[in-house]
């Protein structure tokens, strides 16, 4: 699936957010290994926008083609680059991606160290990033990346985490370095524990068992619980393991379920929620039983950088308008 509804389908996030300030030219992106393509480049600068605007990180991107060292390059690279400079709180990451000896680290402020810990870090690096490298996408795996860490940042001001006093940027090495090999094949994650993914007779239980899936890491294109037309889209598509267990937690405090059903298509949704839980559109086949179509999802629901969902494609909806009908 596309960078639209990863949350849904378990794939990515499309930022569509509106930010107020302009990217800031030169600075968010150094790409010496060449890594990334023009639009790439745009698409990480999107995200240093989106996390400075919403949470006052200032987030940059390094590749390099071989370092002795990479937590001494990032560490001077940050000091260097003024990393965190561009927060009045003094909250700055830097993302390091070493191409020759296929590493990647995340260097962080010492005042996002409490909230970016290097368990976090290490997670989001490894099974997040590292698929997307393996299939040769560096720059989805840095998007990918990006969407957890403005994830984890939106956790921390609900939790009340991050300190708002002014500060200066600094690093003391907080961080991690993972292993991130490019373009040496992707293995879809496999389920760490068996769960039912057959279809079902309700659309509320095929759902509840979608999000089981998720949950137990089953990334099979072919489950019974998609459509044909999902299951197509889905074969061409990285998942992560860092992508379904964000799926399943997101879930797990959304309001009771609302069923809508119109002939053989129904939306669950979740009524009294603030663009949090998104819906889910589902199709009766031919047996009776129904299934998820990720596919028309994909193509009407967007998502901004607060994962806050919306229908941006009205047209797209089809024979599920009916739910979202003013």
């Amino acid at each position: 699936m596309a960078r639209t509804v990863w949350r849904i389908a378990a794939v990515a996030l499309l930022l569509s957010a509106c930010t107020e300030r302009e990217p800031v030219a030169g600075i968010v992106v150094e790409d010496r290994a060449d890594l990334l393509s023009a639009a790439e480049e745009t698409n990480v600068t999107r995200w240093h926008t989106a996390l400075l605007d919403q949470y006052d990180i200032d987030y940059r991107v390094l590749t390099v083609d071989e370092t002795g060292d990479l937590n001494r390059l990032a560490l001077r690279r940050f000091e260097q680059a003024g990393v965190g400079s561009l927060s009045g709180t003094g909250r700055g990451l830097l993302l390091v991606v070493d191409a020759k000896r296929e590493r990647v680290r995340l260097e962080v402020a010492r005042e996002l160290e409490s909230v970016f810990v290097d368990s976090f870090v290490a997670f989001v690096e490894r099974e997040q990033m590292a698929p997307f490298f393996a299939a040769g996408r560096v720059g989805d795996g840095i998007v990918a990346a990006s969407e957890l860490f403005a994830s984890r940042a939106e956790q921390a001001v609900e939790t009340s985490e991050l300190d708002e006093r002014e500060a200066a940027a600094s690093t003391a090495g907080a961080g991690a370095e993972s292993a991130a090999a490019v373009g040496h094949g992707y293995d879809r994650p496999t389920a760490r524990a068996a769960t039912d993914t057959t279809a079902t007779g309700s659309p509320l239980a095929t759902v509840t068992a979608y999000l089981a899936a998720m949950a137990a890491h089953d990334a099979s294109s072919d489950l019974d619980l998609y459509t044909p037309e999902t299951r197509a889209m889905m074969a061409g598509h990285v998942v992560t393991r860092g992508q379904m267990d964000s799926l399943a937690r997101s879930y797990q405090d959304c309001p009771q379920a609302r069923l809508r059903e119109e002939g053989d298509f129904a939306v669950v949704d979740y009524p009294g929620d603030p663009g949090r839980c998104a819906p889910w559109f589902l199709a009766r086949g031919p047996d009776g039983k129904w299934r998820l179509d990720l596919l028309t999802m994909q193509r009407a629901v967007r998502f901004d950088t607060r994962n806050r969902w919306r229908i941006a494609v009205p047209e797209a909806l089809g024979e599920y308008a009916f739910a979202f009908d003013p």
